[in-house]
């Protein structure tokens, strides 16, 4: 390090990193645009005569190179599995009778699941800090599937990119010996994570872990949830801000302690190395620890870097440590909006802060909008009006509650914590709706107008900015959509969305659900709604802020069980239900429970809903929201028509048969996710569909669908969702029907 801040500083560091992210960025991603635009900079340091530091970057690729090599992630084929597990015992989650835990074998890091069998086992799991061992076990290695959904969270790229083989699922195991260390953090941050669990309220332990230790667990998705709508969840990163607060801190002991500068500065560096693990070991807290010891040295040596220097160096070493950062979205989030805090606060003259913040918003959207889908519009000025809170109540308030509970129980203390929290999350909720749909902008499209959002930065054209960063991906995103029938792959269940063009109508028909099964009270499990990780997803990647009318079918919770948490998170124009299906008690809850700005739509045979894409009510003209009595729906896709059927029964085919002779179907929706019960063969027969769709999930209880149906539909092409995945048919400005399944990305026109 010495000799680099020796160094006159003739060169830009900036260059250093930029070029070495590229290319190793490009050699992982194998992206021609990444390598060409390493080599331009290069090339650009030649040309200008920057001998040492092209240099520079030769020896460092060189180094890079040889990291990349010697900690690649060898391919391990799935199978079973025997042998020793290192456990991360500060890694350990509990929810219900599952325990998920980070654990070392001998090709590399795993994730490891394993099902307590009794409660007794669980509470030793939860004392975190006794499982500092090694695991002697049995299971199998697996591997996770591909997103099955478009726009869905794609866990075997996270384990690919965070460097995990893959998942054991332990079937039996057993302790052997203690992990033994002279530092045991790990074990020191498991234990104050299960103290903070015990001793502290849910509501409590899940602010006190994510703020001091960067633990969050399933408790800590609620307030995920209602943070990131805000634009505040980086608050709950452990970042430069935390680790500032916590060595000023330190600092201030020191010198009041009569410490020089230069006698502190051995054990802040201890304390920093350890801060580094017990604070979770984040890229953000890395590169917070690695900005604030350069910052020292720099004083020390009253020296000084550019901003952009110390960008550049920071980056090569957060390279050298994880070659896949630029991989991870912590590590693109953490580095991008420094690189933007960077760019923007060269601008001349400054900008008030408020105004800056709000703009630094815009000009960070595009990137947002493609890794989330949306753009928090007022995040900058929530982040400027939450930050004093952060740092002067909530970040001091678990310090010192989190001391005191080593000592003292203080419940009336507890209790007003309690509610100022409670106070806090009723505030943010009125934020919560504040974010910009945009829809899943490609990266290359988000790069580009974020990059010229920077210049109109800097040249201070506010209306170009807001145009480019904001109006421009909106139009562009709405202008790819056409209209699209797409089966959505939601497990054991229904859930159909309808797009027009350019989003103008969107229609759902049944949203799947989960179906509970009894369990004792310590093995149940808290989840979000399934349509949490596939629906809204779908919805939100496709720039869908409000859905036009939403069908439910009829009363199985595998189809209207989700209704609820999705007219909470997207707004619904209408709902439509068949009359008499409120008879059912899952219906009248909804009913009940329901946002009140959504009307409600009695269905009547023959009635033509929607302008872009109608749907024609074609039964029944009354139920009580049994299987017998779902709502049957026609649309069209040009001239392709579509029948989606919910759970109708044989009878009910045959009585439709029997009210539309001439109904002749393209693509059928099978009822009941192809169960006997349903697809009669006269029915199938009359109708001639070319395509039967099943909607049904992966190695399924009830063994749908029934070979009987797939016998009778022999001259019919059966896509299945549990199979396929996610099932589109799209009507392209071509006049032909496109047809994509999401787990065989090959495109067929028909």
């Amino acid at each position: 390090m010495k000799w680099l801040i020796d160094k006159q500083q003739t060169d830009s560091y900036l260059f250093l990193g930029v070029i070495l992210a590229c290319l190793t960025t490009a050699y992982q991603t194998q992206s021609v645009w990444l390598a060409l635009i390493a080599v331009y900079y290069f090339l650009m340091l030649v040309l200008r005569g920057q001998a040492f530091l092209c240099g520079l970057v030769v020896f460092c690729m060189l180094g890079i190179s040889l990291r990349v090599y010697w900690t690649q992630t060898p391919l391990v084929a799935e199978g079973p599995f025997s042998g020793a597990i290192k456990v991360r015992p500060d890694t350990i989650k509990i929810n219900g009778d599952l325990v998920t835990f980070e654990g070392e074998v001998t090709a590399g890091k795993v994730m490891v699941r394993v099902r307590t069998q009794t409660e007794s086992e669980k509470e030793q799991w939860q004392r975190r800090q006794e499982w500092h061992v090694i695991l002697m076990g049995n299971g199998q290695l697996v591997h996770p599937q591909r997103p099955s959904n478009k726009h869905a969270f794609d866990y075997r790229s996270f384990l690919s990119n965070h460097s995990f083989l893959g998942t054991i699922e332990l079937a039996e195991w057993q302790k052997t010996t203690n992990n033994a260390s002279l530092f045991p953090l790990r074990k020191w941050r498991a234990a104050a994570i299960s103290h903070v669990q015990g001793f502290f309220s849910p509501q409590l332990s899940t602010y006190i872990n994510a703020l001091l230790f960067g633990y969050k667990d399933h408790e800590f998705q609620a307030l995920r949830d209602l943070f990131s709508g805000s634009g505040l969840l980086h608050f709950f990163t452990i970042s430069g801000m935390h680790v500032a607060f916590f060595f000023q801190k330190l600092t201030y002991i020191f010198r009041r302690l009569h410490f020089t500068r230069k006698e502190m500065l051995l054990p802040i560096l201890c304390c920093l190395g350890s801060a580094v693990v017990l604070f979770g070991g984040s890229i953000s807290v890395i590169r917070a620890v690695f900005v604030f010891m350069i910052n020292e040295q720099l004083a020390e040596r009253a020296k000084k870097w550019s901003a952009s220097d110390r960008y550049g160096i920071i980056l090569t070493i957060l390279l050298f440590i994880e070659p896949k950062i630029l991989l991870q979205m912590s590590g693109q989030l953490c580095l991008l909006m420094t690189f933007l805090l960077l760019m923007t606060n060269s601008a001349k003259p400054r900008v008030h802060p408020i105004l800056r913040s709000l703009l630094l918003t815009l000009v960070a959207g595009p990137v947002l909008a493609s890794l989330f889908f949306e753009i928090p519009l007022f995040g900058g000025l929530a982040t400027v009006l939450f930050y004093p809170l952060m740092t002067m109540v909530l970040l001091p308030g678990a310090l010192l509650l989190f001391g005191l509970s080593l000592f003292v129980s203080l419940p009336p203390l507890f209790v007003f914590a309690e509610t100022f929290l409670s106070l806090l999350e009723s505030g943010l909720r009125s934020l919560h709706h504040l974010s910009l749909p945009v829809g899943a902008l490609s990266l290359p499209v988000a790069l580009i107008c974020t990059m010229i959002g920077v210049i109109c930065y800097q040249q201070k054209k506010w209306i170009l900015l807001l145009m480019v960063t904001i109006i421009l991906p909106c139009v562009y995103q709405k202008s790819l959509v056409v209209p699209t029938v797409s089966f959505v792959d939601v497990g054991q269940g229904d859930s159909i969305v309808i797009q027009g063009k350019r989003n103008r109508e969107v229609f759902v028909i049944d949203t799947g659900g989960t179906l509970g099964f009894e369990r004792e009270s310590w093995q149940q499990r808290t989840y979000q709604a399934g349509a949490a990780y596939s629906l809204v997803p779908f919805l939100k990647g496709e720039g869908i802020n409000e859905i036009t009318g939403l069908f439910l079918t009829h009363g199985d919770t595998d189809h209207i069980g989700d209704a609820l948490f999705l007219m909470q998170t997207i707004p619904v124009q209408t709902l439509y239900l068949v009359p008499g299906s409120q008879e059912d008690p899952r219906v009248a809850e909804l009913l009940t429970h329901m946002p009140k700005t959504t009307k409600v739509i009695w269905t009547e045979v023959g009635q033509v809903i929607g302008r872009d894409l109608p749907l024609q009510v074609l039964a029944p003209a009354y139920g009580v929201g049994q299987n017998e009595d779902s709502l049957v729906l026609q649309a069209h896709l040009g001239p392709h028509p579509f029948l989606f059927t919910g759970d109708l029964d044989q009878a009910g085919e045959l009585a439709l048969l029997s009210q539309y002779p001439n109904l002749q179907i393209d693509v059928l929706k099978l009822g009941h996710h192809g169960s006997r019960t349903s697809t009669a063969q006269a029915f199938i027969e009359d109708v001639a569909p070319q395509y039967g769709i099943v909607s049904c999930g992966r190695d399924n209880r009830y063994g749908h669908p029934h070979q009987e149906v797939l016998d009778i539909l022999m001259n019919t092409s059966v896509l299945r969702t549990d199979h396929d995945g996610m099932i589109q048919f799209s009507w392209s400005e071509k006049q032909q029907l496109t047809l994509r399944t999401w787990l065989d990305e090959d495109d067929q026109e028909w």
